[in-house]
């Protein structure tokens, strides 16, 4: 009996060539309710087929219960006829499959993805059923419009060999993003996984959020970062992996060698030790990171500082996320962030302040405490330059002039183009706070009074410029009148007394011949 109704299977096995014989060579003679469980699969049975770049289907997603314009999976040989219109389109752009339903003809259903070369997004947010992921070798073969691959359901180590081992084989070089997404890879899956990427320097987006990846799958990820030599990568997420100080110090060479704006590193077992080993990279002219993911990350007050520090002189970084209430930051941590964004020690100080970053806390940042807040406001409202500008006039009322007065008159036109400078942008911006408004006000009289500390410690200056001037003069003069009356001692018959003044004598006599 078994033995019968394994032949009978075999016999009944379909492959695409089945319902290509079936469609008789020419696809559009299927009548569609036929071969579908609902009117709605056979609707996108027809928009797949349709083979015009308006109507043809773009998007596909495919469910096991109803969900309104969605393939639904039913009775039937819905998947097989599915994979067979798939392989025939050539407009469809993303297929994200969430469910095979009863795996039924699942075998014909991929090799109909195989035979599509059109697809550029491909979801898949269900298990395979006991399908290998190695059969969809011909797809990352064929395929080189695939630039977006997604993986949401729990992938145990033999399906991550898998798809290592497809990744690693085609080195599918069209392939920009790459996300597994609560997959709960564990070490060792993601570590093989790593293994494989390393021939994708062209990735410019890797989500591995929910993973748990550890310190194993950080080395890995370190290593095949570092081999990548140039670097496409512009997003990394890292969202809840159990990575801990040492995982993150392991990361820091490999992130090193990438162009990352956005670092997601949220939900993990960071503290001050493995944010300070983030330093030198955040301060290095080739960091490009303008967004750093740290919620839900209790680094406390030393984590704060360590980002202070490591953020002075940065110039990318625009957004640090965090949740203040469960980052454990106190006063003396806020005092790190507003001596970041203005320090008002000296002028040269709030001059070389962090003028760049405009967020420091979670959206809408109400729980950063107000003066860093309105500072930030201003650099996120004003060029760099001028946010310094404001920053100098709210931190010194008493502008203190006298360390420049080494560059003397020089100064006096930088000081006027500077506070011109300055009231042209509060005029441009008189609606943006009322700080901005009351600094305007009293910009006039703030001019004054540095002009006043200008002329009142010039003077001495002047006086001393002005002798020099008078003594330089004077010399000239008893020079010159050495040299007239050397000149007409020579012309009387004497011999000249400073022989090295022969040639200003003959030039002096040639002068006074022509007097």
């Amino acid at each position: 009996m078994d033995i019968e109704t394994n032949r009978q299977r075999t016999m009944e096995r379909r492959d695409f060539d089945y319902y290509e014989a079936r469609n008789r060579g020419c696809y559009r003679d299927v009548k569609l309710e036929d071969i579908t469980s609902c009117k709605g699969n056979a609707s996108i049975l027809q928009r797949l087929r349709d083979q015009t770049w308006n109507t043809s289907l773009q998007v596909l997603n495919i469910f096991d219960h109803y969900v309104y314009d969605n393939f639904v999976v039913g009775e039937g040989d819905d998947l097989g006829w599915l994979g067979y219109f798939i392989g025939k389109s050539k407009y469809l752009e993303k297929l994200r499959i969430y469910s095979w339903g009863e795996g039924e003809n699942i075998e014909a259903f991929i090799e109909g993805i195989n035979r599509n070369q059109s697809i550029s997004s491909l979801h898949i947010g269900t298990d395979l059923r006991g399908v290998s992921f190695r059969n969809l070798r011909p797809f990352f073969r064929n395929n080189n419009n695939l630039c977006q691959l997604e993986f949401n359901f729990e992938v145990g180590l033999e399906c991550a060999e898998s798809i290592a081992f497809v990744l690693d084989i085609n080195r599918c070089q069209s392939l920009e993003s790459l996300r597994f997404e609560d997959c709960n890879l564990g070490e060792d899956g993601f570590a093989v996984i790593a293994t494989a990427l390393s021939t994708y320097p062209q990735l410019e987006e890797l989500h591995l959020q929910h993973n748990n990846i550890g310190l194993t799958g950080c080395t890995a990820l370190a290593d095949t970062l570092r081999g990548w030599g140039a670097s496409n990568l512009k997003t990394l997420d890292l969202d809840d992996n159990g990575i801990d100080d040492q995982g993150l110090q392991t990361l820091a060479a490999g992130i090193a060698n990438t162009k990352l704006e956005e670092l997601y590193l949220s939900d993990n077992l960071i503290t001050a030790v493995g944010l300070r080993s983030m330093s030198d990279y955040i301060q290095s002219d080739s960091c490009c990171l303008k967004n750093l993911h740290l919620h839900r990350v209790n680094f406390g007050d030393e984590g704060a500082v360590a980002l202070a520090d490591a953020l002075m002189g940065n110039k990318s970084l625009t957004s640090l996320h965090l949740i203040p209430d469960e980052s454990g930051i106190t006063d003396a941590g806020w005092a790190a962030f507003s001596k970041l964004v203005c320090d008002p020690s000296s002028i040269n100080n709030t001059f070389l302040s962090n003028h760049n970053i405009k967020r420091i806390g979670d959206k809408g940042m109400y729980g950063t405490p107000l003066d860093i807040r309105r500072y930030l406001d201003l650099n996120e409202l004003l060029d760099r330059r001028h946010a310094a500008i404001h920053k100098i006039l709210e931190s010194h009322p008493d502008l203190d002039l006298e360390p420049f007065f080494q560059w003397k008159l020089k100064l006096l036109p930088v000081v006027m183009n500077w506070f011109q400078s300055a009231r042209s942008r509060m005029v441009a911006n008189d609606l943006i706070g009322e700080s901005i408004q009351r600094q305007r006000q009293s910009l006039p009289s703030r001019e004054l009074s540095a002009l006043y500390k200008f002329v009142r410690g010039m003077p001495a200056l002047t006086v001393i410029s002005y002798w020099q001037q008078q003594v330089i003069n004077i010399q000239a003069k008893r020079r010159r009148l050495d040299i007239e009356e050397e000149t007409a001692w020579v012309r009387l018959g004497g011999r000249p007394r400073d022989e090295g003044k022969v040639e200003c004598i003959q030039i002096g006599a040639k002068r006074m011949r022509q007097e």
